[in-house]
């Protein structure tokens, strides 16, 4: 059955565009525990996917780690999709061009520094991209990151201040560089 106060949270992070993923971050502790939206989810997903679909979504639970919503017909690529998309190739081209391993974007405990990323603002080929993507153009990397992937669930900052993909964000990031 149903919550209501979870499924009032879960309405309010759903329709905003934000994915709702298997463990949440806390800071206070710098450990990911289960999170009570995605349980919720998960334990009434016939009822919840009734829910959204009779308001024009699909409830999608991808990877069987994060739930997100798409407007049923609606466009794949719009503009929001487009700087996720931008962004994560960015950070993650950034990451292995300094020589980190992909898993320190995932490691809750460890993370990138926003000071690794500013590379993005300072050389041309990253600025071109962004650009073209209406990104950086009057906010620094840092804010594209956190109005783009933080709010929307696909990263977060961690305790030292690091920003750490998502299961969200993991998945999506391995759907752009996947090669078949």
């Amino acid at each position: 059955m149903i919550t209501n106060r979870l499924s009032q949270k879960i309405y309010s992070q759903l329709i905003n565009g934000k994915a709702i993923n298997k463990h949440a971050y806390i800071a206070k502790t710098n450990e990911l525990e289960d999170n009570d939206l995605y349980n919720e989810i998960f334990n009434n997903f016939d009822e919840y996917n009734n829910l959204y679909q009779r308001i024009n979504f699909e409830l999608v639970h991808k990877n069987s780690c994060f739930f997100y919503i798409r407007e049923l017909g609606g466009e794949d690529a719009n503009e929001v999709t487009i700087k996720i998309q931008a962004l994560l190739i960015i950070i993650g081209r950034i990451i292995t061009e300094q020589g980190y391993l992909f898993d320190v974007l995932i490691d809750h405990s460890a993370g990138v520094k926003a000071e690794d990323l500013a590379v993005a603002t300072s050389e041309e080929r990253y600025l071109d991209i962004l650009h073209t993507c209406k990104l950086c153009i009057k906010r620094g990397i840092e804010e594209e990151i956190n109005n783009n992937l933080v709010v929307r669930g696909l990263m977060f900052m961690n305790s030292r201040g690091h920003f750490v993909l998502t299961e969200a964000g993991a998945s999506f990031f391995n759907e752009l560089t996947d090669v078949d």
